[in-house]
C-alpha cells in the first residue's frame, strides 16, 4: 500500500449519500482503537444496534449544515470527514479511517486536504475534537502541529496554527 495517498480522492457527499455518510461514520468510531470508543456504549450485538438508529440520526442533525466528505481509494470509501466553517477556524468533524486503511497515510492527507481549505478560505485556525481515549488520533494530530486547546470531560479540543506561508 505504498504511495497510497497518491490514488485517493476526496468527494463531497451528496444529499442522497448521507444516511451512507452517518453509516461509515457509526463503523469507523465503533471500531475505533479496537473497540474502546464502545466502551462508552458497551459492546454487545444488540446494544450496538439499539444504538447505531439514534447515532445516525443524531448524526443527520448535527452535520445538518456543513460539509461532509468520503475519501475514497478507488470506488471504496476508506475515510470520512466533515468541515464546518467558523469565524477564525476550519473545524474538522468525524474524521474516521477504516480500520484495515489506518497507518497508511489516509488521516495526514485527510488533515493536508483541510489545511489547504482553511488557507484558501483565510482561517487562522484548524480544530478538531478527539476522545481522550483515543491515542492513535491524538499523536497523529500532534504530529501534524496541533495543540491541545481545551480538555473536557471525555476529550480534547485540539487546534493548529494556519501558516499561509506554510504549504503541505
Amino acid at each position: 500500500m505504498s504511495n497510497i495517498s497518491q490514488r485517493l480522492k476526496i468527494v463531497p457527499v451528496r444529499a442522497t449519500e448521507h444516511l451512507t455518510f452517518n453509516l461509515y461514520n457509526f463503523s469507523f468510531f465503533k471500531k475505533s482503537e479496537r473497540g474502546k470508543a464502545m466502551l462508552f456504549f458497551g459492546n454487545s450485538a444488540q446494544l450496538t444496534l439499539l444504538i447505531c438508529v439514534p447515532y445516525v440520526l443524531g448524526c443527520e442533525l448535527a452535520f445538518f449544515r456543513e460539509n461532509r466528505y468520503f475519501v475514497k481509494l478507488r470506488k471504496h470509501v476508506v475515510g470520512v470527514f466533515v468541515l464546518r466553517e467558523e469565524p477564525e477556524a476550519l473545524y474538522v468533524g468525524s474524521l474516521g479511517v477504516a480500520p484495515e486503511y489506518r497507518k497508511h497515510g489516509i488521516g495526514t492527507f485527510i488533515l493536508s486536504y483541510c489545511t489547504r481549505v482553511a488557507k484558501r478560505l483565510g482561517k487562522k485556525w484548524l480544530k478538531l475534537t478527539v476522545l481522550k481515549t483515543n491515542i492513535p488520533a491524538r499523536q497523529l494530530y500532534e504530529r501534524f502541529g496541533f495543540l491541545e486547546k481545551e480538555e473536557r470531560k471525555w476529550s480534547f479540543v485540539m487546534r493548529k496554527s494556519i501558516n499561509a506561508n506554510e504549504l503541505r
